[in-house]
């Protein structure tokens, strides 16, 4: 068993024991909330892009990554794009530099794209889909689904790839949060309503926007693929078992 055996393995147990835990505590809190029964009681779907700003956590986590991304970007945009090395120099990830010590690009990577539109594209679909998943769910789960995008496309691609092989973001934070954004819509679309014209131009943006992904996905190949498919599985089944979780703690007796 290589390094990245074990590294996979390992991170697999600790990332699914984090994810677990924390759609537990988000279940047991939600779990006595009452079923929205009256108007009052649901949310508009236009509040779901009212930017969150109630917490420096949440705007750092929302906002504040893909803003450092695409600011990196931009800066790395005068490097040549086409030269792998000009990425590894930004943190992208390579795995002769991380047996080699550099462990940081484990995270780094992900802050590393294409290109300065890619970035802007990634930070935009990041913070429109953070912010409805914490206004819909809670920001608990949205921080889960971010950080899971991280790790779950490298260990699905780091362990068949070449040692000098430079691996850079592949949406996975972006795909996690739809994963879970989409899981949330099937489980719990009674509790949003239409009530003005604002809603229905919420609908239609995250419409369109949930539907470009998944096109662009699905005309994807290789790695990307592979990563993308693995993060957007990832979200969709975390939310459905913090469903579960919640719909038992709220048939327990008192």
């Amino acid at each position: 068993m290589t390094i990245f055996d074990r590294l996979r393995s390992i991170g697999l147990g600790l990332q699914a024991t984090k994810q677990i835990t924390t759609l537990i505590d988000h279940a047991t809190l939600e779990s006595s909330s009452p079923t929205a029964s009256t108007d009052s009681d649901l949310l508009s779907v236009g509040t779901l892009l009212v930017p969150v700003t109630d917490s420096l956590a949440k705007v750092a986590v929302l906002y504040g990554l893909s803003g450092l991304s695409a600011l990196l970007n931009a800066v790395k945009s005068g490097d040549n794009a086409a030269n792998p090395q000009a990425a590894v120099a930004w943190g992208a990830f390579q795995k002769s530099q991380v047996t080699g010590g550099q462990v940081w690009r484990i995270l780094t990577y992900s802050l590393v794209h294409p290109s300065f539109a890619q970035a802007l594209r990634e930070s935009a679909t990041m913070g429109i889909l953070g912010t409805a998943t914490t206004r819909f769910q809670s920001f608990s789960l949205a921080f889960s689904a971010v950080r899971l995008g991280i790790f779950v496309p490298l260990l699905v691609t780091a362990p068949q790839a070449d040692n000098d092989a430079v691996l850079i973001n592949m949406s996975g934070s972006s795909y996690c949060l739809l994963g879970v954004f989409l899981a949330s819509l099937a489980t719990d679309r009674d509790r949003l309503s239409m009530r003005s014209q604002n809603d229905v131009l919420a609908a239609t943006g995250l419409g369109v926007l949930s539907a470009q992904m998944l096109v662009r996905l699905l005309r994807s190949s290789g790695q990307t693929r592979n990563a993308g498919l693995a993060s957007l599985g990832a979200g969709i089944v975390s939310t459905l078992i913090m469903q579960i979780v919640r719909r038992i703690n709220a048939n327990k007796p008192e």
